[in-house]
C-alpha cells in the first residue's frame, strides 16, 4: 500500500537533544548521579519517523531534565514520581534500564502524585475528567523569535482566528467534539524576540524564556490552562511540533495550522497517536490482520483522527474515551455470541464503542461515523459512514496518564488508500489470534449493526437416554456439553431430520409426535452462541406397538367368556373437533428484566372452548409451555446487558394457537465490581520464580478470573481463573490481584502488593 504523505506535523522522530547514543558507565568514569521528580512523557515529531516514540524527562523542582535511557524508556509511568540514577552528559541524564529496580525506582504512581507531590503541578493533569458541568480550557499562544531570525511570519490575527475566531478553529474542533463538556478560550501575545539565536534548537529553554518576556510584557499566564509556542520556521530543529503528553505545553516549528494544533493540543489533554498496522501474510501479501510477528505499526497513519495523518477529523471512539467524552454505558465490552449496534457518537443512540477482548491484553475497538458539521465532513456513502471501523488497541479507552497510541485495521488490503479500511456490510473478517469473526450486517444513518463470532464448537454431550412410552412419546436426557465461551442450547434431531433446539441450560426434551411401533436414531449436538454446533451423541429406540390398532377385515372370532377382559390404555389427548377458531392473542405481554433474569406476565386470552396452554418462545425458539391456567413465566440463567425477544401464543382445546404478542426487553448491566481479593500472600519460592495465592473473591453474577499485575504497569502480566499462580520475579518487583467478573467489571486491587525482596 502507498503511504499517505505526511503533513508538516506529522511522523516523529527523536530531537537532536535525545538522539545522542546512551554510553554504558564504565569504571573509572563519570560518577552515578541520583535525581527525585516527576517522570514526564513527550513526542518531538519529525517529517522522517515512521513511528513515533516518546522522550521522557525529569521534572524537578529546579527545572526538567531530559533522559536518555538506554533500553528506550519505561511503559505506563508517565506522570509517576520516580528517582532515576545515570550519568550527567551535558544536561541529560543517561540511564542505563528504564525497568523498574535499581536505576528507576518508582515512588508513588501518577495518581498518587498528583494528590501528594508539589512537583506534579506544572505539566500535568489537563487531559483527566473535570466533575464540573463545563470544564474550561483557556490557551495562550505565545509567538517567539530569535536575534538571527526576526522575522514575523504569522500576523496576530491570523493566529487569533486559528485559534478561536473561525468556524473551523481549534475552539470550534474541541467544542464540537466535547458536547458541551469543554468551553474553549484563548489569547495570542507576541511577537517576543528572545535574546539567543536559533542555531542550537535549544526549544526548552526557548519556552521559558517566551514565557518571561510575556511577562515582562504585563501578561499574566498563570490563568491559561495550556500554552503553545510559535517559532518562525527553524532549520536546526528537525521537528514540525513538540507536545507534552498530558502536559500543558507544546511547541510548533513555523506552523499554525488548525490540525497542527488540534494534534498536539490532543497529546498534551491525554492522548496518544491514531497509526495503522501493515500485516502480511507467510506468503508476503498484504492482508488485514494476521499474527503479531507478521504486523508492523505504522505511525500517523490513521486517516479517520486529527491525531492521524494529515485529517482534521474528530478524534474517533477509543481517543473519546480517553478524552472522558463517553460514559461507562456508551462503552461497552464486546463478546461473542452477540450482534451489536452501534451508534455514531456525534448522533443519537446509547452504544458509541464496542471493545473486544482478543485474550492477550489487546482490544478490537470498534466504532462508526456519520456526516457532521465542519470536520466530520465525510462524503455521503464513503466506507466511514456505511462501515464499521475496527482499531488494534492497548489502552483502556478511558483517562490515563500513560495514553497508547491506536493501530486502524485495513479491512480492504489489496486496494492503496486507508479511507476504505472500515469493514462494509456483508463482510467478514477473521482476527488470528482471538479467533474471532466481525461480519457487518447492516448499517444506516442511525449506526451499524455488528455481529461477533468465535470458530471454536462446543463439545459433545454427556450420554444421551431415550425412553419410549405408550402415549407413544419418546423422552431425550442427556449430559451437559461444553463451550469456550457459552452454550445457547442443544439441537435435537430424529432419524437426521431436525426436530426442535433447546435452550441451554435444559438438558431434557420429550418428543411427542413419533408413530407406534416404529425404530428412530435421535441425535443431540450442542449449539454454542456463535451458532457453532458440536458433535452429536445418538441413541436408538423403538416405540411400543399401537394398544389400539385398526379392525381386522378378517371375521372377529366370538369372545371367551372365561377370557380375562382387555385392559383399556390411558386416553390420549387428542385435539377437539368442534373448536375451529382459534384463541385471542394473550395480551398485554409485560416483562421486567434482572441481571440474569426475565419475569414475564401477559393478558389471558379467550376461547370458546377454552384455552389449555402457553407458548413461550424466546428468539423464536420455543422455551416453555405454561398452563392454561397461569399468566406469567421466568427465564432464567440470561447474560447481563443482553437483548433477548419473546413471544407467547395462546393454545385451546382444537390446538389452534392464536397470533403472538411480542416484547424485546434487555437485561440490566452488570455494573458491581467482585470483591477485592483478600489474603493476597506468598505461599513458595522457588529460584526466580514466586507462587502467589489468594482468597476467592465473591460476585453478584460470576468471577470470570484473576488477573495478576506488576507495579508501576497498566496491564496484566498473567491470569487464571484459580485462586493461586507461580510466575518468575524478579527483586524489587511488586505484585497486586484483580478480580474479573463475566462482565468484565474489575474488583480494586488486592491490599497486600507483594514481591520479592
Amino acid at each position: 500500500m502507498r503511504r499517505p504523505v505526511l503533513p508538516s506535523i506529522l511522523a516523529l522522530a527523536l530531537a537532536a537533544l535525545f538522539v545522542a547514543p546512551v554510553s554504558a558507565i564504565e569504571p573509572g568514569g563519570a560518577a552515578n548521579e541520583t535525581l527525585t521528580g516527576t517522570l514526564d512523557a513527550l513526542y518531538v515529531e519529525t517529517f522522517h519517523e515512521s513511528h513515533p516514540r516518546e522522550q521522557f524527562e525529569l521534572r524537578t523542582r529546579t527545572g526538567s531534565i531530559p533522559l536518555a535511557f538506554a533500553d528506550g524508556g519505561p511503559e505506563d509511568l508517565a506522570g509517576a514520581k520516580v528517582k532515576v540514577t545515570g550519568r550527567r552528559v551535558g544536561h541529560r541524564l543517561e540511564v542505563s534500564s528504564s525497568r523498574p529496580g535499581h536505576d528507576l525506582q518508582v515512588l508513588a504512581t501518577a495518581e498518587e502524585n498528583l494528590s501528594g507531590d508539589g512537583t506534579a503541578t506544572a505539566d500535568s493533569g489537563t487531559g483527566s475528567v473535570s466533575t464540573a458541568s463545563v470544564t474550561s480550557k483557556n490557551l495562550a499562544i505565545i509567538l517567539i523569535n530569535f536575534k538571527d531570525n526576526t522575522s514575523a511570519p504569522f500576523a496576530k490575527s491570523t493566529v487569533q482566528s486559528a485559534l478561536t475566531g473561525s468556524s473551523t478553529s481549534v475552539k470550534a474542533f474541541y467544542e464540537e467534539e466535547a458536547k458541551g463538556r469543554w468551553s474553549i478560550s484563548g489569547s495570542v501575545f507576541g511577537w517576543y524576540t528572545l535574546d539567543t539565536t536559533s542555531t542550537s534548537c535549544d526549544w526548552s529553554t526557548w519556552t521559558t524564556m517566551g514565557s518571561n518576556a510575556a511577562a515582562a510584557a504585563g501578561v499574566n499566564l498563570s490563568g491559561y490552562t495550556n500554552l503553545l509556542y510559535v517559532i518562525p520556521s527553524t532549520s536546526s530543529c528537525g521537528w514540525a511540533g513538540v507536545a507534552y503528553v498530558n502536559g500543558n505545553k507544546s511547541v510548533m516549528n513555523g506552523n499554525i495550522s488548525v490540525q497542527v494544533m488540534t494534534h498536539e493540543l490532543g497529546h498534551n489533554f491525554g492522548l496518544g497517536h491514531a497509526n495503522a498496522l501493515y500485516c502480511t501474510n507467510s506468503s508476503g501479501t498484504r492482508v488485514a490482520i494476521e499474527s503479531t510477528t507478521n504486523c508492523t505499526s505504522k505511525g500517523y497513519q490513521d486517516p479517520f483522527s486529527t491525531m492521524g495523518n494529515n485529517a482534521l477529523r474528530h478524534n474517533h471512539g477509543s481517543q473519546l474515551g480517553e478524552l472522558g467524552f463517553l460514559s461507562s454505558s456508551e462503552k461497552v465490552t464486546g463478546a461473542p455470541g452477540n450482534t451489536y449496534t452501534i451508534a455514531p457518537y456525534l448522533g443519537s443512540g446509547p452504544v458509541k464503542l464496542v471493545r473486544v477482548p482478543r485474550g492477550d491484553g489487546t482490544f478490537l475497538d470498534l466504532d462508526f461515523r456519520t456526516p457532521y458539521g465542519n470536520f466530520d465532513n465525510f462524503t455521503a456513502g464513503s466506507p466511514a459512514v456505511v462501515g464499521v471501523t475496527i482499531r488494534l488497541a492497548v489502552g483502556t479507552a478511558s483517562p490515563t496518564s500513560s495514553p497508547k497510541g491506536t493501530d486502524l485495521i485495513d479491512t480492504t488490503p489489496s486496494t492503496t488508500d486507508l479511507k476504505d479500511a472500515p469493514l462494509l456490510v456483508g463482510k467478514t473478517l477473521k482476527d488470528p489470534v482471538s479467533g474471532l469473526s466481525f461480519t457487518t450486517l447492516s448499517s444506516d444513518s442511525t449506526g451499524v449493526k455488528v455481529q461477533v463470532k468465535e470458530g471454536v464448537s462446543p463439545g459433545a454431550p454427556g450420554s444421551l437416554s431415550a425412553t419410549a412410552n405408550g402415549t407413544p412419546s419418546v423422552a431425550l436426557a442427556w449430559g451437559a456439553a461444553t463451550d469456550n465461551v457459552g452454550l445457547a442450547g442443544y439441537k435435537v434431531t430424529r432419524n437426521g431430520a431436525t426436530l426442535t433446539t433447546v435452550n441451554a441450560p435444559a438438558t431434557s426434551w420429550t418428543d411427542t409426535s413419533p408413530a407406534f411401533g416404529t425404530t428412530y436414531t435421535y441425535g443431540v449436538a450442542a449449539v454454542d452462541t456463535s451458532g457453532n454446533v458440536g458433535p452429536a451423541v445418538t441413541q436408538s429406540v423403538t416405540t411400543p406397538a399401537d394398544p389400539n390398532p385398526s379392525p381386522s377385515p378378517t371375521p372377529t372370532p366370538a369372545p371367551d367368556p372365561s377370557a380375562s377382559p382387555t385392559p383399556t390404555p390411558e386416553p390420549v389427548a387428542m385435539p377437539n373437533p368442534d373448536d375451529q377458531s382459534a384463541p385471542t392473542a394473550p395480551e398485554p405481554l409485560d416483562g421486567t428484566a434482572g441481571l440474569t433474569t426475565v419475569q414475564l406476565s401477559w393478558g389471558a386470552a379467550t376461547d370458546d372452548f377454552g384455552v389449555i396452554s402457553y407458548q413461550v418462545r424466546r428468539n423464536g425458539t420455543l422455551v416453555a409451555t405454561v398452563a392454561g391456567d397461569q399468566v406469567s413465566w421466568k427465564d432464567g440463567s440470561r447474560k447481563p446487558a443482553t437483548t433477548y425477544s419473546y413471544t407467547v401464543a395462546a393454545v385451546d382445546t382444537g390446538f389452534n394457537v392464536s397470533s403472538a404478542s411480542s416484547l424485546s426487553i434487555r437485561t440490566k448491566a452488570d455494573t458491581i465490581r467482585p470483591s477485592s481479593p483478600r489474603n493476597f500472600r506468598v505461599v513458595r519460592r522457588s529460584g526466580r520464580y514466586v507462587t502467589f495465592a489468594w482468597s476467592r473473591s465473591t460476585d453478584n453474577v460470576k468471577v470470570l478470573k484473576y488477573k495478576i499485575y506488576r507495579e508501576g504497569r497498566a496491564r496484566p502480566v498473567a491470569s487464571t481463573t484459580r485462586t493461586s499462580i507461580r510466575i518468575p520475579t524478579a527483586r524489587g518487583v511488586r505484585y497486586f490481584v484483580k478480580a474479573i467478573d463475566t462482565s468484565y467489571n474489575r474488583s480494586f486491587a488486592s491490599r497486600h502488593r507483594l514481591g520479592r525482596y
